[in-house]
């Protein structure tokens, strides 16, 4: 497995959560066909022909994805057999979801994880917005049921405030405890003083 990204998974058992130590990785993942192709990766050891006919796609589009999957430390060979003469390999998820290690926060910008880690939210934005849905984004039942861009007036005291409410909301529901019937959605959380308010300072 690359070094990128680590778990504690045994072989053939994926495990619940690999941790990713290196920008390559979150890169990796920053693609929405890729993310299609861990999808159906996770559903158990699948070849490369069995996911692109499962996604409509051309094997060959895909052999390059699977490559840079392979190298990120998200799948692995799971297995090998000659048909016809050709290898035909067989890949297993290591993982069952993946977060970033709290250290790469350290220096966001001169590391590239921000990048790469908006790149990640967009290609599951983009898939999740492909979704066949009635519902537009904003409704409880879409795929995307929150989407909002907005400006805060903030004194110091209010973001201590709001950091509090969002660290409240956080663990009220945290995705590891979630209750039957519940889904996971994804959320990125960000405030960041306005490029006006940057250069007044």
């Amino acid at each position: 497995m690359s070094s990128e990204a680590t778990n504690q998974a045994a072989p053939g058992d994926p495990s619940e959560q690999l941790v990713i130590r290196d920008v390559a990785a979150l890169k990796a993942l920053a693609d929405p066909l890729r993310l299609e192709i861990l999808f159906e990766v996770l559903q158990g050891p699948t070849t490369v022909k069995a996911v692109a006919a499962a996604l409509g796609v051309g094997a060959t589009r895909l052999y390059h994805h699977f490559k840079i999957l392979e190298r990120a430390g998200l799948i692995r060979v799971a297995g090998r057999r000659m048909v016809s003469g050709i290898e035909e390999r067989s890949y297993a998820a290591v993982a069952t979801n993946y977060r970033p290690a709290p250290e790469l926060t350290d220096s966001l910008v001169e590391n590239g994880i921000i990048g790469a880690l908006l790149q990640v939210v967009r290609a599951e934005l983009e898939l999740a917005l492909m979704t066949r849905s009635s519902a537009p984004p904003g409704d409880p039942a879409s795929p995307v049921p929150v989407l909002s861009f907005t400006a805060l007036a903030l004194s110091p005291a209010d973001v201590e405030e709001v950091q509090r409410r969002l660290d409240a909301l956080s663990r009220e529901f945290d995705a590891d405890q979630r209750p039957p019937g519940a889904r996971v959605y994804h959320a990125l959380l960000a405030s960041y003083l306005a490029p006006q308010e940057l250069r007044e300072r």
